[in-house]
């Protein structure tokens, strides 16, 4: 199968992760990969499934020869043609990809306040980031192929969600760390983090709405938690008594202090 080059432009949406596309914004992109991917569809109109592409193109000839199941439907797009379906759909991926991804600055979104996460975007944007490459289906009327937008929903997160499940996803956490206060044993900074963590998360609904954010909005938005003892890698500081490794040094340390060696 020849591998091909294909610079494309295609629909970017309004606002990111927001499912519209009224402001004709436009991305260019370079599709690289088989001339020519063959879809798996499933066409069994009694599953749940139905009309969903299996999430796994065939270019390669062993895969082309290997027998379909009665319920699966193949369809081979040109990827010259279809630029975009094929940057959605092709598993090929490549490192240029992988290395924008990593190096891409980030901006905020939402911005909340102090203590609170922030919600971020990038302009640097991809296909994927648009378009959701676990939601192709055949549209079995038009017979073409229609991508999903990868908007909020598509991520998990319930756009419907309301201020009342807000505040028992808070209540939640309020109960999950009761056992965090009160701590005998932990030093005073640790345990004044997880007082102060649960006043946040006791402001958190009313703050957000005084704010003007939706519930969906609000429910990414809830406060940064603290270091965890048990949780060692959450924190860099080369200061923090429960960083990653200091357990093994702290200890070592000691028995060079117990030997007079230090």
């Amino acid at each position: 199968m020849r591998i091909i080059s294909q610079e494309f432009t295609y629909p970017l949406w309004d606002e990111w992760r927001k499912n519209s596309f009224t402001q004709g914004l436009t991305g260019t992109f370079t599709y690289d990969g088989p001339e020519f991917l063959t879809f798996e569809v499933q066409n069994d109109p009694d599953t749940p499934d139905y009309g969903k592409e299996s999430g796994w193109c065939l270019w390669r000839k062993n895969e082309l020869e290997r027998p379909a199941g009665a319920d699966i439907m193949r369809v081979t797009v040109d990827c010259k043609a279809n630029p975009l379906l094929c940057e959605i759909g092709n598993d090929c991926g490549k490192e240029s990809g992988v290395a924008m991804r990593r190096q891409r600055e980030w901006q905020i979104l939402w911005d909340a306040p102090e203590g609170y996460m922030d919600v971020e975007y990038t302009t640097e944007v991809e296909p994927r980031d648009v378009y959701d490459e676990q939601n192709i289906t055949w549209d079995f009327t038009t017979n073409e192929f229609v991508i999903g937008v990868h908007d909020w929903a598509a991520t998990g997160t319930n756009v419907n969600i309301t201020w009342e499940e807000v505040r028992d996803v808070r209540d939640a956490e309020l109960h999950d760390t009761d056992a965090k206060v009160g701590q005998t044993d932990a030093p005073d900074s640790i345990q004044q983090s997880w007082i102060d963590y649960r006043q946040r998360l006791r402001d958190h609904p009313a703050l957000m709405q005084a704010r003007g954010y939706e519930p969906f909005q609000a429910i990414m938005m809830f406060p940064v938690v603290p270091k965890d003892m048990r949780d060692p890698s959450l924190s860099a500081d080369p200061t923090d008594p429960y960083r990653d490794g200091a357990f093994a040094v702290d200890v070592t340390v000691a028995g060079l202090k117990a030997a007079g060696k230090k």
